[in-house]
């Protein structure tokens, strides 16, 4: 077997040089993942053990090539490297695959040691990949760790590197918005970022961690949802003011209903006595006293509603008119002739119709006695394609002047309108009373 210096300058040679020049290599990287691993002084002493093992190896093999290209009959090597020289290369490559072994061994132990255990290098790079910012450092402001998503933002806000937490936080306070102890920043293309400092303490040394979070879908949120809060209040707002005002005009509206009750009461009572002064022995003494006493009971607040006798409301109608000497003649106005109440009655199928009717006569029954001196008024009725059309006029002195609605004939449009119908009052030749109403 050829010694190792009889090979020099061979294929075989220069193949031992580069594999001695990668164990070098590789064993200082070994070395230097143990030191950074921290595993200790086991693994540690194995690595410098094979360093020496393969730098060895190399240092030999470069004193061999130096020997023999040196054309120098004192080499100045000693008879132990002479002899090394003389070792078969069979026993140089075994050392070389023996410092290979070594090297793959720490190498896949390393491995196994980072999957199974938290390293250095392991919790940068999953910090990294954190979509949060992170950055840990000491009070002073000395910067310990932190991840790319945090360098970024911090280039991004004040436009220079990472380099002081203290300094970092204060900028933070300053151009942000304190949230609940949190900071909010706003940047320009419309991101929102919420950023959180937090001290603990590890291993007896205390440390500041600063957090950033994307909240700007959050923040999306919550401002949509202020908006909208806001507009609620408006309309919460609005529809108060409008119930408020809804309610005095239902008082307004209950309290004029009243009024016109009572003064239509009222008035009817008087023509009621009035009439029974002059003409007692035409007139229904029980009407009269009814009236009278429900009035009283209307006034002292004992009753609503006014004096009702019939059921039908065209007979009590009726009735009321000729108690304060108004008789009333109905008429179809297609036939041209006198009907009964009872035909009327059945003429008028359609809801309120016959209530309005009924309020229309009474009305107009205690006009004709206050303002025209007449005793009769004529209710004809007509059929038209939307309804029915009721147009009442009397036998006394037309009106001067145009008549003005107000009192019983406002209160009486206004339930005929409420209940879908219309009324029209004409003073010119002579008092004329139009009430319309539709089929619904």
């Amino acid at each position: 077997m050829h010694g190792i210096i009889e090979i020099w300058g061979t294929a075989l040679w220069f193949l031992l040089c580069l594999a001695s020049i990668m164990l070098v290599i590789g064993t200082i990287v070994a070395l230097l993942w143990m030191i950074r691993d921290k595993r200790g002084i086991r693994g540690e002493i194995l690595a410098v053990a094979n360093l020496l093992l393969s730098f060895g190896i190399f240092v030999l093999l470069m004193d061999c090539g130096h020997y023999v290209t040196v054309d120098d009959p004192d080499h100045g090597y000693g008879f132990f490297q002479y002899a090394l020289f003389q070792l078969p290369w069979v026993f140089h490559a075994g050392a070389e695959f023996l410092s290979g072994l070594i090297f793959l061994f720490c190498r896949v132990d390393n491995l196994l040691y980072r999957k199974n255990h938290l390293t250095m290098d392991v919790i940068r790079r999953t910090m990294n990949l954190f979509p949060e910012g992170i950055v840990i450092g000491d009070p002073n402001g000395t910067v310990r760790l932190s991840n790319l998503k945090m360098d970024a933002l911090c280039r991004q806000l004040t436009g220079g590197n990472l380099s002081d937490v203290s300094q970092y936080w204060k900028w933070i306070g300053e151009h942000g918005k304190e949230q609940n102890g949190q900071t909010l920043i706003r940047l320009p293309e419309g991101k929102a970022w919420l950023f959180t400092r937090e001290r603990f303490v590890l291993e007896e040394k205390e440390y500041d961690q600063i957090t950033a979070t994307d909240v700007t879908e959050r923040w999306r949120i919550i401002e949509e949802l202020e908006e909208k809060n806001a507009r609620l209040q408006d309309l919460q707002r609005r529809m108060k003011a409008v119930s408020e005002l809804s309610r005095d005009m239902f008082m307004a509206q209950e309290e004029a209903n009243a009024r016109a009750t009572l003064h239509n009461q009222l008035g009817q009572v008087l023509l009621m006595g009035r009439h029974f002064l002059n003409n007692a022995e035409s007139t229904d003494v029980g009407i009269v006293r009814d009236a009278t006493l429900q009035m009283n009971r209307i006034l002292l607040g004992e009753a609503t509603e006014p004096y009702v006798k019939e059921a039908d409301p065209l007979t009590q109608a009726i009735a009321m008119a000729n108690s304060i000497g108004v008789r009333v003649d109905l008429e179809d106005a297609a036939q041209g002739v006198k009907q009964t109440v009872g035909a009327i009655a059945e003429k008028i199928k359609m809801q309120n119709g016959a209530e309005m009717l009924a309020q229309a006569i009474i009305e107009c029954a205690a006009n004709t006695v206050k303002h025209a001196e007449g005793d009769c008024i004529t209710v004809r009725v007509s059929e038209g394609e939307d309804g029915l059309l009721f147009a009442i006029t009397n036998n006394g002195k037309p009106p001067k002047t145009t008549i003005f609605e107000s009192g019983g004939l406002l209160s009486l449009r206004r339930k005929i309108e409420e209940a879908g119908g219309s009324m029209q009052v004409e003073s010119s030749p002579a008092f004329r009373l139009s009430i319309r109403m539709k089929v619904i």
